[in-house]
């Protein structure tokens, strides 16, 4: 069965080096044992589905979802970290193979795709932009 921790470990790993930016894990990152400054993202790990052949209990293929929150503190600033982060999940190159591979021992991710693109939310009161996406990741047990 494939351990949603290194999945989400090596999600927030794609997201701070697609970025170049921190990615905190269900939280605001720290540097440097402080608070990042913005534009950072947070990845939050949201359902996971499982599937195996018909008369066993092996779960020989998963779907994990997640949120990434873009935050930042201008609009455009929120716009651009989406870019990065949607680059970062869904670039391939022109043979195909994912830009950004997530390396899980014994399984390979076949697909991934966004569920949920909300766009910028600004709110003035409280002086941040957040950009929510969801992506759906499929995985198959390598062979």
């Amino acid at each position: 069965m494939i351990e949603r921790r290194i999945v989400t470990d090596a999600l927030a790993a794609l997201l701070g080096t697609a970025t170049g930016k921190p990615c905190g894990i269900g939280a605001l990152p720290l540097v440097g044992g402080k608070p990042a400054e913005t534009p950072y993202t947070v990845l939050r790990s949201l359902t996971l589905s499982l599937a195996g052949a018909p008369f066993t209990d092996l779960h020989e293929d998963a779907s994990t979802h997640y949120q990434v929150d873009c935050i930042a503190r201008q609009h455009t600033q929120a716009e651009w970290l989406a870019d990065r982060v949607r680059t970062g999940v869904l670039g391939r190159d022109a043979a195909g193979q994912w830009l950004r591979p997530l390396s899980i021992p014994g399984w390979s991710c076949y697909a991934r795709g966004v569920s949920l693109d909300a766009g910028p939310e600004d709110d003035p009161a409280a002086a941040i932009v957040s950009y929510v996406i969801r992506f759906q990741l499929d995985w198959t047990q390598a062979g």
